[in-house]
This record gives structure tokens, C-alpha cells and sequence, in this order.
């Protein structure tokens, strides 16, 4: 006769509808994004190496690049910011450079925009290479600090956030083209 053990089922994982996992921003530790938002995401970020997702790629419109800053707030949302840097160029360091700035609350459909260059800028910026393989890698160490003069405003709907000091170190690879669309860089919105 044999004899029949009934199994619990395992039960079902933690991890739905949570955030994908997201890397750390720099293999050597030294990361991060620093913010003060005002308006309607009212948010003092301190964003360590681990646990913030940075990339950075050039934007094929005006040979700048785009920097983006990504990290979970809760379970289900996530906060995006992302910095479009115009003609800055691989390798190069610059001082009083205009940027646009687009933060995004993933998970709840909230777009914010400077919608142009006017609003915001970089006190400074360094470019670092990143030793790797192949032994030309275009990828380099971004570290900046700015501020806003003008707030970033909703693209869909009420609202405006303030950006009035940032700084942050990611990285950027001028091998990769970031296509997607800088919401409102080429339409300035009057305030």
C-alpha cells in the first residue's frame, strides 16, 4: 500500500507587482543622486551607489546627452529623473551649461518637464573615463551640480515641482544613442 503525503502548496512570491531590481549606478561604489524637490513631490533625495540605476547615452537630436536616475519609492512606484545635457561633448568639462530637467513618478502616470534649457543649469560638470573592456570604452563618470530657477511642470494635467539644488555621479557611453523623446525640450511653456 503506499502511502500518500499531502504538500502545502509554496506560497506565492513576495515580489509581484514590486519593482524590477535595479543595479548599482557605479562598479566602484561612487553613485549617487542628490536633490531637493518642491511642489508637487515634496522630497529631500539622498541616493546612495546601491540601489540607484543611472544610465546615460547621447542624444542624437544635439549630440548632448541624457542622464537618468532611477529608484523604487515603494512597492509599486518607482522615481525617474532625467537630465538632458546639450552640447556637451565625450570627455569634456564645462561650467554655467543650460539642462533639462523631467522627473517622472513610474506607476502613476505623472510627467514633470522644464520643457527647455531656460530653467536650469550646471554649475559644473566632470567627465571621468571608466577603465573597462575593451580597452576603448566611451564610457565615462558624469559628476555634476545645478540648480532651477523655473520649476518643472506637468505635461498631463496640474502641478509643478522645483528642483532647487542637485547634484549627482553617474555614467554616460557615448557608444549608445538614447532615442527616446525629451518630454517638452523643444516646446518652452510659458509659466
Amino acid at each position: 500500500m503506499c502511502k500518500v503525503h499531502a504538500q502545502s502548496t509554496p506560497p506565492a512570491s513576495s515580489d509581484a507587482g514590486k519593482p524590477t531590481a535595479v543595479a548599482d549606478c557605479l562598479p566602484d561604489g561612487s553613485g549617487y543622486l542628490r536633490a531637493r524637490l518642491k511642489g508637487s513631490i515634496e522630497r529631500e533625495l539622498d541616493w546612495g551607489n546601491a540601489g540607484t540605476g543611472c544610465t546615460g547615452a547621447v542624444r542624437p537630436t544635439d549630440g548632448g546627452i541624457r542622464v537618468r536616475f532611477t529608484r523604487a519609492l515603494d512597492e509599486t512606484t518607482q522615481l525617474v529623473l532625467v537630465f538632458g545635457i546639450a552640447n556637451l561633448h565625450e570627455g569634456a568639462s564645462a561650467s554655467a551649461l543650460p539642462v533639462n530637467v523631467t522627473v517622472i513618478r513610474e506607476g502613476s502616470g505623472e510627467f514633470y518637464s522644464t520643457q527647455g534649457d531656460g530653467r536650469c543649469t550646471l554649475d559644473r560638470i566632470t567627465q571621468t573615463p571608466l577603465v573597462g573592456i575593451p580597452n576603448r570604452s566611451r564610457i565615462y563618470r558624469i559628476e555634476a551640480r545645478g540648480f532651477c530657477t523655473g520649476p518643472a511642470r506637468a505635461l498631463n494635467g496640474n502641478g509643478s515641482i522645483l528642483l532647487s539644488r542637485f547634484d549627482f555621479a553617474g555614467r554616460v557611453d557615448f557608444d549608445e544613442a538614447d532615442d527616446t523623446a525629451d518630454p517638452g525640450h523643444d516646446q518652452e511653456r510659458t509659466p
